[in-house]
């Protein structure tokens, strides 16, 4: 079992966490969704942010 380094979409609603299960291979891809979702909310009611962590690949579903 090898741990690479993949980067974590933290959403959070209302300042409640929402989602912290979608991993990405690439934090440029990771930045897109978050700013996506945060441009989504006038309000500023949604809140998403990248955050680097190590998972295993054979068990954590990591999206290109």
């Amino acid at each position: 079992m090898e741990l690479v380094h993949v980067f974590l979409l933290h959403v959070f609603l209302d300042g409640r966490p929402a989602s912290k299960d979608m991993y990405f291979e690439d934090v440029d891809r990771c930045v897109y969704f978050a700013q996506r979702l945060h441009k989504q909310s006038a309000s500023g009611k949604i809140t998403a942010y990248c955050l680097p962590v190590k998972v295993d690949p054979d068990k954590t579903k990591v999206y290109r």
